[in-house]
This record gives structure tokens, sequence and C-alpha cells, in this order.
């Protein structure tokens, strides 16, 4: 290659290898910590070594579901189905780190454990049903959150009653491909990553929120601030890009035939991110699972269908042994 032509390429090496070090690292505008931000019912816990946000309603004496949100989601997004289901039930549902009003620790905080991993979010729910002192529960999670109930049973199987699989990531995630996270870990990119983030998170729209739906008309302002207050706590841009950089997408293929709990996986059947029969596929993977197709509905019945979505999960649990 040509000097004159190898120049621009070797500024471009020579600006990503040292020049963002010399970029200041300054803190998002506007921010909170988290305590300030949370609702009357909210609770933190120190799980995992992370100071973790959550919710809890029901009696303690009933049968314990934990609810594990959506990539981008948190423990709001779960509002609806948390209160209909906390009649007879004993629900839980926390932020993951990242999300929500949970911590996110910055890299010299992490105490020797990376808090934005798959691992350490099963962790926390092992730790969250020690703290509730249960013992077993059914684990409900959409999405990504489906990838941390099956994380989290394969490390701690027998905590786990049954499993609600909502379209779940089995083989990947929204994350960059796996070729670049290391890229992401370097010194460089961690100090212009949480800029680069601030960028891309934009507005917080109706529209962007119910991107995933069958019927955008449906989202409020409420969802709309599920969403919104996220963004203003302490830290919020740093915990997006660590978590980018965290692990490599998941793949758990291998897990499914060994599940032996009972186990329903529910889809939307307008789901435009995981399509239907992907989680067709995977219910059929699972021994003895149950697969249920939710009429009009997109990416997270919970938000979008949450009256059909608990009536197919209740229906569910009722029929649990035990």
């Amino acid at each position: 290659m040509p000097l004159a032509r190898a120049l621009p390429v070797l500024a471009l090496v020579a600006i990503a290898a040292g020049g963002p070090l010399l970029v200041p690292s300054i803190p998002a505008p506007g921010t909170s910590p988290a305590r300030a931000l949370g609702d009357d019912d909210s609770r933190f816990a120190s799980l995992a070594g992370v100071e973790v946000h959550h919710k809890v309603a029901g009696d303690r004496g009933d049968p314990a579901v934990v609810l594990l949100h959506h990539f981008y989601g948190n423990v709001s997004t779960w509002r609806h189905v948390q209160r209909a289901l906390s009649d007879r039930f004993h629900v839980a549902a926390f932020d993951r780190p990242a999300f929500g009003l949970t911590q996110r620790p910055p890299r010299e905080a992490w105490n020797g454990t990376n808090p934005y991993t798959r691992a350490t979010s099963a962790r926390i729910t092992v730790e969250l049903l020690d703290r509730l002192e249960v013992d077993q529960a059914v684990l409900v999670g959409s999405s990504a959150g489906g990838t941390s109930a099956l994380e989290t049973y394969a490390r701690s199987p027998e905590r786990v009653r049954a499993l609600v699989l909502v379209s779940p990531a089995i083989t990947g995630d929204v994350g960059p491909p796996s070729w670049l996270r290391p890229a992401l870990r370097t010194p460089q990119l961690r100090r212009i990553g949480p800029r680069i983030v601030r960028r891309a998170a934009g507005e917080v729209t109706v529209e962007r929120v119910a991107g995933s739906w069958f019927d955008p008309s449906r989202a409020t302002e409420e969802d709309v601030a599920a969403y919104t207050r996220p963004l203003q706590v302490d830290g919020w841009d740093v915990g997006y890009w660590e978590l980018f950089a965290a692990d490599p997408p998941p793949n758990l293929s291998a897990l499914l035939p060994r599940i032996d709990v009972p186990t329903l996986v529910v889809s939307g059947d307008s789901d435009p991110v995981i399509a239907p029969r992907f989680s067709r596929r995977t219910a059929q993977a699972i021994p003895g699972a149950e697969y249920v197709e939710l009429k009009r509905c997109g990416h997270t019945p919970q938000e979008e269908c949450p009256e059909a979505f608990e009536a197919v999960v209740r229906d569910f649990l009722d029929g649990l042994p035990g």
C-alpha cells in the first residue's frame, strides 16, 4: 500500500490506540443516585456485591414467582403482571445490573467480579431467593430474561420449581458480535464508550418503546416512563457499555433437552425480534414443555397484552404439582 494511502489508516489506528485516553471521562449529566429515583414500594439490597433494586408483592406464604425482564426492560415493565399475580403468589421482580434502578458500578469498584455478566445475574437471582427465605421459585423470563432464567437453572436447578420462557433468547442477544467484544474492553473504548451510548440512546418515545409490539398504538406515557427513569441513574451509560462487553452471546441449546422441571414457552404471534417458530423450536427441545402463542401480540406480551399473558401464566401455575 503506498504511504499516502496508508497514512490515514495509520492515523486512525493511532487515534484508536491512544487518542481516546486523552478524552476526559465526564459523567452523564442530570443523573441521580438510584435510591433517589425509587418508588414507595422499591427495595434495595446488596446481592452479589451489587445494590439491586427490586419489588415484592403478595403474601410470603404463597408460592414464589420471580420475574426476569427483557433487554432494556426493568421491574416497571412487569408492573401489570406482578400486580395481577400477587393475589395468590409471592411475586418478586428485580433489575439486572445495567438496567432499571440497580447500581452500575464502574470497573474500578468491581471487587474482582464483573457484575454485568450472565453468571452474576444468575447469582443475584439465587441470593434474592435467599433474602426472601424462599427455597424454590418459578422463574418467568422474557427474551434476555429467559436467558437469565435458563442460566439460573443451569447453575442452581434445585432452586427452580418451574420455568416460563417468553420468547427466550437461546443462541444470541442484541449485543455486538463476539469478535468485537474484546475491543470494547480496551481502556480506549471504555473511555469513549459511555459517550457513544449517550449519543445512541436518544429520546425515549412511544414509538421507540413499542417498536416490537404488534400494535404500537396501545403504548401509553406510563410505558415511556418505565424506560425513561433508568436513563436518569448515575452511571447508566457506563453500565450499558460494560454489559455489551461482558459476555459472548449465549448458546443454551445443549441445556434444553436436560431441563426436567415443568416449562411453559410463550410467544406473541407477531414477535418481530424472536419469531414464533424459534420459540416453538425451543419448546420442542425441552421435554414435556408447553407452548402458547398469543394472538395479536408482539415481543413483550407482559407490556402489550398483559391480561392475556397473565391468564396463560396463571393457568400454568395452577397446574403445577404440589
